[in-house]
């Protein structure tokens, strides 16, 4: 595949290497192609989805947040990079799970974190506290996104979601 490894390759030394390079290549070019003709939403809902699936089956771990938190905000950034992207990449509902997923698994690392450092009793004070507060912002937030989504022609709708509705 690749000309200076190929020279130098004797059976099985740089074979893995030419392979895992072309592998890479191949998957940027791939996900290039797929940003601009806005595949991505398809990558982006999938992958929250798995998240959520494994925080709701107990199998959160550090290891899932280091992954899934910069992904979304690294994805995020990179796909309004994009131009047929843009400002869409926030703005739009097609992006509304991975967000929302990056807020839960916030929450679920700060849950963890603090049930670690505290006693069982002073966890549960603690559950008693946040969850009252937290109901009362995330009504507050989706009174927000409502009123947003009202105010818009479309209610939050691409065109490409409405003509799939359609």
């Amino acid at each position: 595949m690749v000309p200076s490894y190929i020279s130098r390759s004797v059976a099985g030394s740089y074979d893995n290497e030419a392979v895992a390079i072309f592998a890479l290549i191949f998957t940027f070019y791939l996900y290039i192609k797929v940003c601009s003709w806005g595949g991505y939403t398809f990558i982006i809902n999938l992958i929250p989805m798995h998240v959520l699936l494994c925080i709701v089956t107990g199998r959160f771990s550090s290891r899932l947040y280091i992954a899934y938190a910069p992904l979304v905000v690294l994805g995020t950034l990179l796909a309004a990079l994009v131009p047929v992207v843009g400002f869409n990449a926030v703005m739009t509902s097609e992006h509304f799970a991975s967000f929302l997923v990056f807020i839960i698994i916030h929450v679920v690392a700060f849950v963890y974190y603090i049930k670690g450092i505290l006693s069982p009793k002073m966890f549960k004070v603690a559950v008693t506290l946040v969850v009252s507060v937290g109901l009362a912002v995330c009504c507050a937030v989706i009174a927000v996104l409502i009123a947003l989504v009202a105010s818009s022609p479309t209610k939050g709708w691409s065109g490409r979601s409405l003509s799939l509705l359609d």
